[in-house]
């Protein structure tokens, strides 16, 4: 609930009596959760996505928001030993460093069977991406934008189909004479939000040869790893809130510096303080001859 006292907001929330919620709330202090403007535009073809539509020069534009999904290890170790830099968002590939002040536009430019995506070309910190809330739109563009988006999301859900898309610097540096494109990959998911990651390039790409899997295996060799496995407990899901690293305790065990109180020293093993001897200036006097 919104309470208004002299003029200003204040958004009182019910936090469960468990450290996880407490950290919770203060983690959702680093999205951004303005309204004021759409972070992203996502533009599509006009004629849809099918090899048969022809190539039309208007485009269609999906406004939405961004969202980080991790916290950046790199600055909590730069936190740690006092290098943290800021990422060039500029730079190809540089996902995490979307400033949410700039527009950023991502256009389609061509569709991906999901079982074609290897996970190896996939790089980067997620984001994820939502129907935008920007409150300076007009209620029935909102609207229709919330339903293109879900549109969206459940056709590509249902054709098992990922995005690439294409991405150019908003504000190329001046030392760039070049123009460098990014691309990136948008995975879809049973909610109503999508995922974009950086996905290699050629200039990026190392050369790799993977052998072939054997199709026949040593009875010896098999029924030991299958016992193995069996012993494995199995889980359904991935809950990143089972695992702990100690990351808290050794960010605070470098961040942590004391005050150090100077200590007094017995008064014998002061060092004594001497006081500046004053030289005694002797005047001459001089007589003059009779």
């Amino acid at each position: 609930a919104d309470i208004a006292i002299l003029g200003t907001d204040i958004d009182v929330q019910t936090v469960e009596d468990n450290v996880l919620s407490l950290e919770m709330v203060f983690k959702s202090w680093l999205h951004d959760h303005s309204t004021e403007r759409e972070h992203l535009h996502l533009l599509l073809p006009s004629g849809g996505l099918g090899p048969a539509a022809a190539p039309r020069a208007t485009l269609m534009c999906l406004k939405c928001d961004l969202q980080e999904r991790l916290l950046d290890p790199a600055l909590l170790s730069g936190a740690a030993d006092g290098t943290v830099r800021a990422a060039d968002p500029n730079a190809p590939g540089q996902m995490a460093a979307w400033p949410t002040t700039v527009l950023h536009k991502l256009q389609v430019v061509k569709a991906l069977k999901s079982e074609g995506v290897c996970e190896s070309v996939l790089y980067g910190l997620p984001l994820i991406i939502k129907a935008t809330s920007c409150w300076q739109l007009d209620w029935d563009e909102l609207e229709i934008n919330q339903y293109s988006f879900h549109a969206l999301c459940h056709s590509l859900l249902k054709r098992k189909w990922m995005l690439l898309a294409k991405r150019e610097p908003q504000n190329p540096s001046p030392n760039w004479s070049v123009l460098v494109h990014s691309y990136y990959v948008i995975i879809p998911s049973d909610s109503a939000t999508l995922l974009v990651k950086a996905v290699a390039i050629r200039e990026l790409l190392l050369p790799s040869a993977f052998p072939a899997l054997l199709t026949e295996h040593p009875e010896s060799v098999r029924g030991p790893m299958e016992s193995a496995l069996n012993s494995l407990e199995v889980e359904v899901a991935y809950n990143p809130l089972h695992l702990k690293s100690n990351l808290y305790k050794y960010l605070r065990s470098v961040l942590y510096k004391p005050l150090q109180r100077q200590q007094a020293q017995p008064r014998d093993q002061r060092p004594e303080r001497h006081q500046p001897k004053q030289q005694q200036s002797r005047a001459k006097a001089t007589v003059a001859p009779l």
